[in-house]
């Protein structure tokens, strides 16, 4: 009897021992490999991050590597670790609200803590290890979130910014599994992400040379057309090439830029960027239809100037300049903001900014010099007036009207008969078209009179003397 209670204490225990054994599983990709443990007796996971299978990165190789519990990057509590250049090691957990830089969380519901005693980083390879509390409802099928950079933040502080990675994905670990750890599992989702992720590069990419291109290039080349060219002369060559390069050309970057955006990247209008870049997108769209109204339907009212421009053509100058300065900005923050998070090439250096700064200049001081001829054109403006009003009065009897707005030339009036044709004395109906002849030349000798001319033998005609 004794002897079987012994037998029942012992399998009693033993099976209290398998229960409270560590259990987990492994995933590998060609980028790195999670390794999860669950300690059910003390509440706690272990986590491991390594270089992939058979590959070692040494610190100054090391970019950063991060996993996170959920099956989205949306609100999924997040670890990112990577070394530093003394051999530490930082832990950073953060979270976001999209696909954008995920930022820190002061008071995370699970802390985790680093496993100095496992973890290493020196020049052979790297590996991470922390431990975190287990959660309340650990099963056989935990939703993982991993990624990968090659772009070391630089700094050893939990809040540095860190480069968009150069691959993600998901998958799901057994942390019930009793089966032998190194078994690895794959992650299909993994490898598509990593093709997913190159797309978005070339999506960038475009984004940024089309966006460029138009910000910095086609909208303030379409306002220093008009700008210099009616300060130096009175014909509208300028109208056809301002209404392609901004109408046509400018427009279309600028949907485009925008269209490339909206469809490649997510996280919404949640940056300085985006919001700038929303903001330019609708005025160019009112700019466009502010032109041709200005062009095609504006008519005459008592507000317009003696040059015919009314209200809405200083409204087009004025948003046009408005639409230019966003557009700076715009780049600005790209440069400053996205492109670092976006790139995996860390933030652009001081080159790229000192250009956006040059050629902001450039724009400034031709517009502004533009101005420079603002005298000349309003001289132009105020003799093409004079001439056309000259023209429309002389014509005024004909019923020849001549607005200072009109394009239309009247021909110039009949050249006079030749001096010394003599006609015969016209008909009462026509006595308002009779020709007198020119005045006689002044005498050689103002001492000297001529007699009066003779008497004509026929009425109607003069006989000048030859004396």
């Amino acid at each position: 009897m004794r002897s079987l209670l012994i037998l029942v204490l012992a399998v009693v225990h033993l099976s209290g021992g398998v229960q409270a054994a560590i259990t987990g599983s492994q995933f590998c990709n060609k980028y790195m490999c999670v390794t999860g443990k669950h300690d059910d007796s003390k509440k706690i996971d272990t986590w491991t991050l390594d270089p992939p299978k058979g590959s070692k990165i040494r610190r100054d190789s090391f970019g950063w590597i991060a996993i996170g519990f959920g099956a989205t990057m949306a609100n999924t509590p997040m670890i990112i670790a990577w070394p530093n250049s003394d051999g530490s090691i930082t832990l950073s957990q953060r979270s976001s609200k999209s696909n954008v830089m995920p930022t820190v969380v002061s008071n995370p519901p699970r802390k985790a803590s680093l496993l100095t005693s496992s973890s290493f980083s020196d020049s052979t390879s790297t590996s991470i290890t922390f431990t975190v509390p287990s959660s309340s409802n650990t099963t056989d099928s935990t939703n993982i979130i991993w990624a990968y950079s090659t772009t070391n933040p630089k700094s050893s502080a939990v809040n540095a910014n860190i480069v968009q990675h150069l691959a993600s994905g998901n998958t799901k670990l057994n942390l019930l599994s009793t089966q032998p750890i190194n078994s690895t599992t794959s992650s299909t989702s993994g490898s598509s992400s990593s093709s997913s992720t190159s797309g978005n590069r070339k999506a960038l990419i475009a984004h940024v040379a089309v966006g460029a291109v138009a910000t910095m290039a086609v909208l303030p080349i379409g306002i220093i057309i008009p700008r210099i060219a009616r300060g130096l002369s009175t014909k509208r060559w300028w109208f056809p090439a301002h209404a392609a390069v901004n109408g046509l050309i400018g427009m279309g970057l600028v949907i485009a830029a925008f269209g490339i955006a909206v469809a490649s990247f997510e996280g919404g209008i949640n940056s300085g960027h985006r919001k700038l870049g929303l903001t330019l997108f609708i005025l160019t769209l009112l700019q466009t239809a502010l032109g041709l109204f200005v062009h095609f339907y504006q008519r005459s009212h008592r507000l317009q100037t003696a040059s015919g421009r009314g209200p809405t053509n200083f409204l087009h100058v004025a948003l046009g300049v408005v639409i230019v300065g966003i557009g700076f900005g715009t780049a600005w923050k790209g440069i400053d903001e996205e492109w670092g998070l976006y790139s995996g090439t860390g933030k652009p250096s001081v080159g790229w900014k000192v250009g956006w700064g040059l050629i902001v200049a450039i724009v400034v001081i031709l517009y502004l010099g533009g101005y420079y001829l603002l005298p000349r054109q309003r001289r132009n403006e105020h003799s093409a007036q004079q001439w056309a009003s000259s023209i429309g009065r002389g014509h005024d009897e004909g019923k020849t009207v001549v607005s200072s707005n009109s394009s239309y030339v009247p021909p110039p009036p009949p050249p006079p008969p030749p001096q010394g044709t003599f006609t015969s004395q016209p008909s009462r109906q026509s006595q308002s078209a009779y020709y007198a002849p020119p005045p006689l030349p002044p005498p050689a000798h103002p001492a000297r009179r001529l007699p009066p001319p003779l008497p004509s033998n026929r009425p109607g005609e003069y006989e000048m003397s030859t004396r």
